[in-house]
């Protein structure tokens, strides 16, 4: 996949927006063109290090994608019930299957969204507390 664009990133942006109503979960992006080793402890190691970590329920969502090498991880907080089960974020992965990468994001931070509505429900009381961009 190419470097994304200012049209992917506001495409992601307003597809984290959207995915965050309704639930008390974070959504956080993280895109780099390759991963060094297992996409797992690279997503754990950026879940510290991009703060998603912070949030007041311990309900941030990371999502990780290495572009070039394929790699996808999910890690997530805490505070999101069965957060640390892989099966609970089997419909984020299958989402990124669209052949139009950026799509594939948009879907697979919908998927996340519509996850976090039934493993973090709840009035979100503390706001928007990551922002809304992808990172990369």
């Amino acid at each position: 996949m190419r470097a994304l664009t200012q049209a992917d990133r506001t495409r992601i942006t307003d597809a984290i927006r959207e995915a965050e109503q309704g639930h008390r979960g974070e959504i956080v992006v993280h895109v780099e063109p390759r991963s060094w080793g297992d996409p797992l402890k690279r997503a754990a190691k950026l879940y510290r290090k991009l703060g998603v970590d912070r949030t007041r329920d311990k309900t941030g969502v990371l999502l990780y994608l290495a572009t070039s090498t394929r790699g996808a991880a999910v890690w997530a907080g805490e505070g999101i019930s069965g957060g640390d089960d892989p099966e609970t974020w089997k419909p984020v992965f299958s989402a990124l299957a669209n052949p139009d990468p950026v799509a594939g994001i948009c879907d697979a931070i919908a998927a996340a969204g519509r996850v976090l509505a039934s493993h973090a429900s709840g009035a979100d009381a503390h706001g928007n507390e990551l922002g809304d961009g992808a990172s990369s």
